[in-house]
């Protein structure tokens, strides 16, 4: 049986590229070859085959380590989760975003001819270093936009590149903090996400100014002219994944996208509580739950740098199909406003893996909680509950002993 998405490739190389952009993800391809390009920047260029034909693509940067490990080599059979496509000297370049292997063989499947002259960027010609540095490839017409601006996936800018625009969904943003190391000053986060990937954002005074009240949690904007900086290790653990960071300063130009996008609402990664045991303390995870107990609001006075302060915090217990029983614990905003009722189904991500031997899990800045999520697992969990959770036994971590 040919495991390969029959003719993918000759849609990929023929049809108009507004078409091309609406084919679901998920095809399944063969890897025909593999080829390393140093310039300016490292590129993988590979040629990917349906069995009948076949078009040459390029590796975002972050798939890199899936051939320098040898995960993937020639004849390596992959499923293509995410991809964008867009045109270089008339050629159409496809760049796979994110992948996975299927299965690993030794035999090539069927006889491939060229899919298309239009995909035909031969890997010697390279792409040229400026089209990296100055015209921020990979870039593509932002789909339903009149002025037809080039954006880049986040999954594809870096710091070497200039005169780039993402198009974004502003998933979580912070409060504004005051600082008094150095001079003093005020300071943001927000977190940032496309088709691609996910950045963090942070913006400093003038910045604050500027640019905090534009942003509004959920919706879509247009982003250019900031920095784009690599995570110091200090803020790496920060349960976004990528190693670079968004400078935001106050020339930077952020305007809303009116049109419709693909852009999701949120991307959840979630995992059951039964495994916190064995993710390491101090990492980030996405949970499914159902809220089990309400703990009242604590209002305790500290002392801090500026002076006394109080902290507020709430704990709830939340349970899942894995049928444990983990505490979560909110702050600041977040707990005074908590406002769910008991058995509602709760969306938690980023949340960070507290406690050592005892686990329990707190939200943070960067974390994002979502009552009655409208999405397929909630229902699934409100099935699961209501037809076999709600007489079941489940396991409690120790820390959900207090509240």
């Amino acid at each position: 049986m040919n495991p390969l998405t029959t003719g993918i490739c000759s849609r990929l190389g023929n049809a108009p590229l507004s078409e091309v952009e609406a084919i679901d993800a998920g095809f399944t391809v063969q890897l025909r070859s593999i080829k390393r390009i140093v310039r300016a920047l490292d590129r993988y260029w590979v040629t990917i085959s349906d069995g009948d034909s076949f078009i040459q693509a390029t590796l975002a940067r972050r798939l890199h380590d899936l051939v320098t490990d040898e995960k993937v080599t020639t004849k390596t059979v992959i499923a293509i989760d995410n991809f964008t496509c867009t045109r270089i000297r008339g050629k159409r370049v496809f760049i796979i975003l994110d992948m996975h292997v299927v299965s690993q063989t030794e035999e090539r499947i069927g006889n491939p001819v060229p899919a298309s002259s239009l995909a035909q960027v031969p890997a010697r010609e390279a792409l040229p270093v400026d089209a990296f540095d100055h015209k921020c490839v990979p870039g593509f017409p932002a789909a339903g936009d009149a002025q037809g601006r080039l954006t880049s996936p986040i999954g594809c800018i870096n710091p070497f590149m200039r005169n780039w625009t993402i198009r974004a969904r502003v998933i979580g943003k912070t409060e504004v903090r005051h600082y008094d190391w150095g001079r003093g000053g005020k300071v943001f986060r927000a977190t940032l996400m496309d088709e691609s990937q996910e950045i963090g954002a942070i913006g400093f005074d003038g910045a604050v100014d500027t640019i905090y009240d534009k942003l509004d949690k959920g919706s879509v904007y247009y982003i250019s002219q900031a920095h784009i900086t690599e995570v110091t290790d200090k803020f790496r653990a920060n349960g976004i994944q990528n190693k670079y960071q968004l400078k935001l300063e106050k020339d930077t130009k952020v305007e809303e996208c009116l049109e419709p996008t693909s852009i999701p609402i949120v991307r959840y990664r979630f995992i059951p509580i039964a495994s916190l045991e064995e993710l390491r303390t101090g990492s980030f995870c996405d949970v499914l739950t159902i809220l089990k107990d309400v703990g009242p609001l604590r209002r305790r006075r500290v002392c801090v740098a500026a002076g006394n302060g109080i902290n507020i915090n709430r704990h709830v217990n939340v349970m899942d199909m894995s049928q444990h029983v983990v505490r979560i614990t909110l702050w600041g905003d977040f707990a005074e406003r908590f406002l769910a009722e008991k058995l509602s189904i709760i969306a938690w991500k980023t949340v960070k893996i507290d406690g050592f031997g005892v686990r329990s899990l707190s939200m943070t800045s960067y974390s994002v909680m979502t009552i009655s999520p409208d999405i397929e697992e909630a229902y699934r969990l409100r099935q699961w509950y209501d037809a076999i959770g709600a007489r079941s036994a489940f396991r409690n971590f120790p820390s959900t002993w207090v509240l």
